[in-house]
């Protein structure tokens, strides 16, 4: 199937929002039928979204734009899953691919639960939401550690005298005073702890890997 082009809603069945949009915590991903989306092109008619991009690429004002229209705003990425992650962080709905391989749809969900936690505040109303919602946040949450670990690696290198024995109790105090800036639900002290298994956990990882490269963060 084609991907969809946008005209006026019709009060028709074919404008009901396809209920898998509804509290969705991340952008679905919709896909040629057998490709692994987590829906098939037949089943998101084309007067039930508004469909951008395409040809034009990622652009938020566009979206933005189209949100006035009441539905959900599905980005056509084409053939290019690795343009996921920028359509989510411009507030894509959904993402609408057009490559047949399992491997396209897999990659763009991947990156949709990644990012969306970071644009999107998800408040479900039930437990099995709730539950998907916080699952999304520890994907981003391992997500940024894994980037964590590489940037500490590497400083280890940098440094004087790296590993343990390089500890900065000024710079983790810092660090922990930064984040209870932005995370004012937590005390200090927890704030405290985290950081310094994060630390520790990651001067592990960049010991255990001495003689080679810090591990490569990609989204």
């Amino acid at each position: 199937m084609t991907a969809p082009t946008q005209r006026p809603a019709a009060t028709t069945a074919a404008t009901a929002v396809p209920a898998a949009f509804h509290d969705a915590v991340r952008p679905l991903v919709v896909a040629p039928a057998g490709a692994g989306g987590d829906l098939d092109h037949d089943a998101v008619p084309a007067a039930s979204v508004t469909l951008v991009g395409g040809a034009g690429g990622v652009d938020p004002a566009v979206i933005e734009a189209a949100r006035a229209q009441g539905r959900p705003v599905v980005v056509n990425l084409g053939e290019r899953p690795e343009l996921a992650a920028a359509a989510v962080a411009a507030g894509a709905d959904g993402l609408w691919l057009t490559a047949p391989g399992a491997a396209a749809a897999a990659q763009a969900r991947e990156a949709a639960t990644r990012v969306a936690p970071l644009v999107r505040s998800a408040v479900p109303d039930t437990v099995t939401g709730c539950r998907a919602a916080i699952d999304a946040v520890d994907a981003a949450l391992a997500t940024l550690l894994e980037h964590r670990v590489a940037l500490a690696g590497r400083v280890q290198r940098l440094k004087p005298v790296g590993g343990h024995a390089g500890r900065d109790p000024g710079r983790e105090a810092a660090i922990v005073a930064a984040m209870a800036e932005r995370a004012p639900s937590l005390p200090p002290e927890s704030l405290a702890r985290i950081v310094t298994a994060i630390i520790e956990a990651g001067l592990d990882a960049a010991e255990r890997d001495e003689e080679g490269e810090p591990p490569v963060w990609r989204l």
